[in-house]
């Protein structure tokens, strides 16, 4: 459990990092929001209209997008190029978090285009909200660790010398009942009953 702890402990530090630079990104809209109030533009005119609605759709496409990679990553074909389940677990949570930062840079990007910083807020709030929910906690990992390797544990290999092998006759043939499924004596017992059902 020592290269999941570690690997856990990456994954908290990524994480609070990157939710500080959402702060980062406030606290740059509150200074340019103050200082230039003139280059505030209308999110209705023909050139600012199309952008807006690009940038929203993008920020929902990637609220999707995160379930889709965790998915791939965790249960997906792309699970597959992973030595062990801890790297796996830290690149997905670093994932989830460039693609919950994403929706933090879309904010911003679209508080730039409109200079307007009710564009900035919804999508600020809602890219800490999936990082709140996303946040990696240690018994999840510990438990998806062990389901995976209680699956993935390889099956117990028997030598071929421990089965008993079929009886052979000097002449190389098996004996009665050899690969056919029937005990010996069988073909006996079959030849008595043919005679007694036999028609006169």
């Amino acid at each position: 459990m020592g290269g999941l702890k570690n690997s856990y402990r990456q994954a908290v530090l990524l994480w609070a990092a990157m939710v500080f630079s959402i702060f980062a990104y406030l606290l740059v809209v509150e200074g340019i929001k103050s200082d230039l109030p003139f280059l505030k533009k209308d999110s209705s005119s023909p050139g600012v209209f199309p952008m807006k609605v690009f940038l929203l759709s993008f920020a929902s496409f990637t609220v999707l997008l995160i379930w889709f990679v965790r998915r791939q990553v965790l249960c997906g074909r792309a699970s597959k190029a992973f030595k062990n389940s801890p790297s796996r677990l830290l690149f997905c949570s670093l994932a989830t978090n460039l693609l919950c930062e994403t929706v933090a840079i879309t904010a911003l990007s679209l508080f730039f285009l409109t200079r307007n910083p009710l564009d900035f807020y919804p999508l600020m709030v809602l890219s800490l909200v999936l990082f709140a929910y996303f946040f990696p906690r240690y018994i999840e990992w510990k438990e998806w660790v062990g389901k995976v390797e209680a699956v993935e544990r390889p099956v117990l290999w028997v030598h071929p010398s421990l089965f008993q092998g079929p009886e052979l006759y000097q002449s190389g043939a098996p004996a009665p009942g050899s690969f056919t499924g029937q005990t010996e004596g069988s073909n006996l017992r079959q030849a008595t009953q043919d005679v007694m059902h036999r028609p006169a």
